[in-house]
């Protein structure tokens, strides 16, 4: 997902949006945590709608994997709220 953005080759590079699964493996990253717990910070709030391991797994994986599972927004923006928690907790 890239933004049309002409590229004057001085000081603007284009700008480029990151894909929601770019950005959970990001915001896992920077928790500094393991996958497993991971998806335990992932899975708060959800309730019996939490996910798999394989599933989260599958959002980690690269896009031309054939495990890749695309990220919705949804999912986003709860990731965004719960890993936020852990990073202030820190």
């Amino acid at each position: 997902m890239c933004a049309k953005r002409r590229y004057d080759g001085y000081m603007n590079p284009p700008e480029v949006s990151q894909t929601n699964n770019e950005r959970l493996r990001e915001l896992v990253e920077q928790a500094g945590v393991t996958q497993a717990v991971a998806l335990t910070i992932f899975n708060r709030g959800l309730g019996p709608a939490a996910y798999s391991m394989d599933t989260f797994k599958a959002f980690l994986a690269r896009p031309d994997s054939a495990k890749f599972r695309p990220l919705k927004d949804e999912l986003l923006a709860h990731a965004e709220k719960q890993f936020a928690k852990v990073a202030k907790g820190a």
